[in-house]
């Protein structure tokens, strides 16, 4: 008797990708992020930017003063610990730390955070107790596939990444690597080296630009196309709180900004999909209106 081989065929993982979560101002009971449940949940993996702590935290950062907030030079933002339950329910499975609001109310703000993500079974990467838990890789696993993400604030100006507040190897902070005129290819390199020893996908998450902009600058394209060059599989970025466009370098996808996930703000956005392995993403659009997401 003859019996026929089955030919398995896995599927590449799909990932969706969102920008800014900036959920100030915004109450848990709103659901802010609803609509997208079916996409993340569909979704081998969701992977948003946490832009502000979550956090009952009173204790604001220094390094942003009350003359630079008054300008409104700097702003010092939060939102209520009662969206974590919310992020886990859509669909959420990963998020990027490395930002300029991380460490809005401190260490102790970041900790409570990072603690309730924990608890909620969230994946995050970007910032934490000090420099190696800032820039650890963190990795999920679908099927035979782990998917590793790294997450970096990467400003052009010195002074303001100090005011975010760098990791050191003794103290809380982001993960960041400053562009100096051009990428650091030796740093780039172990960054990526080092997280591939424990993934077979690299998202590096790069929270970089200028905002309000809707083209990458030059750093931001030179500095994108370097992770490539070290082997990311695809570049996600974040900061500038509107859409830029996504290229193909080198058969690889670089998303230069995804614009706000959701915002107090009324606006236009997009999540993004991206099937490992092919060159290009898919982006679906929707706006934002009193701080929800709706495809209306």
């Amino acid at each position: 008797m003859l019996f026929a081989a089955l030919l398995v065929v896995s599927t590449p993982p799909t990932l969706v990708f969102g920008g800014d979560v900036m959920l100030n101002g915004i109450a848990p009971a709103r659901k802010p992020l609803a609509e997208l449940a079916p996409i993340f949940q569909k979704a081998d993996a969701a992977i948003v930017n946490l832009e502000i702590p979550l956090t009952n935290s009173t204790t604001r950062t220094t390094r942003k003063t009350a003359a630079e907030i008054k300008r409104r030079d700097q702003y010092v933002l939060k939102a209520d610990p009662g969206h974590m339950a919310h992020l886990k329910a859509v669909g959420i499975d990963m998020v990027g730390l490395a930002n300029n609001h991380a460490l809005d109310y401190g260490p102790k703000g970041l900790d409570e955070m990072i603690r309730a993500l924990d608890k909620a079974g969230i994946a995050h990467t970007g910032a934490g107790r000090n420099s190696a838990a800032a820039e650890r890789v963190a990795v999920i696993r679908r099927g035979k596939t782990r998917i590793g993400l790294v997450s970096y604030l990467a400003f052009v100006s010195v002074g303001g990444l100090r005011k975010c507040t760098p990791a050191t190897e003794k103290s809380a902070g982001v993960a960041v690597l400053s562009f100096g005129g051009k990428p650091n290819v030796t740093k780039i390199r172990s960054i990526v080296q080092n997280a591939r020893a424990s993934c077979d996908v690299l998202v590096v998450a790069l929270h970089w630009g200028i905002e309000k902009q809707t083209r990458p600058s030059g750093y931001q394209r030179a500095l994108g196309q370097a992770f490539i060059d070290a082997g990311a599989d695809v570049v996600w970025g974040h900061h500038p709180h509107v859409l830029q466009p996504a290229e193909t370098y080198k058969r690889k996808p670089i998303m230069y900004s995804m614009g706000n996930l959701v915002s107090p703000r009324p606006g236009k956005s997009a999540v993004a999909f991206w099937r490992v392995g092919t060159e290009s993403v898919t982006l679906k659009p929707y706006n934002i209106r009193g701080g929800r997401v709706t495809f209306k």
